[in-house]
């Protein structure tokens, strides 16, 4: 029999907070196409130890070291979870996604990775196993092991988190038709720093009224209830502190919800913000508005409009040979 040398794996871009779930909410949007993502491919090597052939990305300064590198360290991740952890290993990165831009580039990574890496060695791991893998690979990103992008970038769909079970996220219904428009502006805002100006501590009412949003949230997913929807999207745990390194929040949340979205806020850590439609028609007309308030600012931005893919519609195995 044969042993495969090669796998090459996709996952795509996500959503994190999802306005109101500060760490506990994340989405993926749908990716049918392969286009908005990142893809890694993981070969075998005579020699033992994993390096990093080479990252087709236009940005620069993405680290070659494996143990820097997100999908290098996801993959070592899986090795030491195989039954020959001294099989050497080459990875070769193509990165559809930018780097710190509120996309989930580095969870989109780490999951192509521990995903191709899975397959070559045939180690048989679990999601669950897979996430632990990938937010290895998030770590050293974030800081700390937060799975809100690395979820929903294995599970697709809308996912919730609960802190005590981070690997075992709850998948949530996804109304057929939501989609969203994100606007990811030409700008860099570094996840870990933009999780040091978070504040220590926050009133206890802010978190009580944050608390019954992200409930609220849940239940209008539910019952497709849009009206309650379009209340509850309110950030006040992160926002707050982060708006002031996002420029045009304000005045592209106003527009994306004049135009017809259900609310509008900061994907991720920034400096992307994406705009929550009930449909397709509707997000493509939150996202020109967005846009238009970008380049009235003379900001060069990247406009997506994408349904919120479907639950079990997540990364992808590509091919294996």
């Amino acid at each position: 029999m044969t042993h495969p040398t090669k796998a090459r794996a996709f996952a795509g871009a996500t959503v994190g907070n999802v306005i109101c779930g500060f760490d506990i909410l994340g989405l993926a949007l749908d990716n049918a196409d392969h286009h908005l993502g990142d893809t890694v491919e993981v070969s075998s090597r005579s020699d033992t130890g994993v390096i990093i052939k080479s990252i087709h990305s236009i940005d620069s300064g993405i680290p070659t070291d494996p143990s820097k590198n997100v999908a290098g360290v996801a993959a070592m991740a899986v090795l030491e979870r195989s039954e020959e952890p001294e099989t050497g290993l080459e990875i070769e990165i193509w990165k559809g996604l930018p780097l710190s831009g509120g996309m989930g580039g580095s969870s989109a990574s780490s999951v192509a990775a521990a995903i191709a890496t899975d397959s070559l060695l045939n180690t048989k791991l679990s999601k669950q196993e897979l996430m632990v893998c990938a937010l290895e690979g998030e770590k050293l990103v974030t800081g700390s092991m937060h799975p809100d992008n690395v979820a929903p970038a294995i599970h697709g769909g809308i996912v919730l988190m609960r802190p005590e079970e981070p690997t075992n996220p709850i998948p949530l219904p996804v109304p057929r038709g939501m989609s969203l428009a994100l606007i990811h502006p030409k700008l860099e805002l570094n996840t870990k720093s933009m999780r040091a100006v978070l504040p220590d501590s926050i009133p206890l009412a802010e978190v009580t009224a944050q608390c019954a949003d992200a409930s609220s949230f849940v239940l209008g997913l539910f019952e497709e209830n849009w009206d309650l929807l379009k209340k509850v999207l309110v950030d006040r745990i992160a926002e707050p502190s982060r708006k002031q390194f996002v420029p045009g929040l304000d005045e592209v949340r106003s527009v994306a919800v004049s135009a017809g979205a259900l609310g509008a806020g900061i994907s991720g850590s920034g400096p992307s913000i994406f705009a929550l439609c009930q449909d397709e028609t509707k997000a493509v007309r939150a996202g020109q508005a967005m846009k238009q308030v970008f380049h009235e600012m003379d900001i060069v931005a990247d406009l997506f409009v994408r349904p919120i893919a479907q639950t079990g519609t997540g990364a992808q195995l590509l091919d294996l040979n």
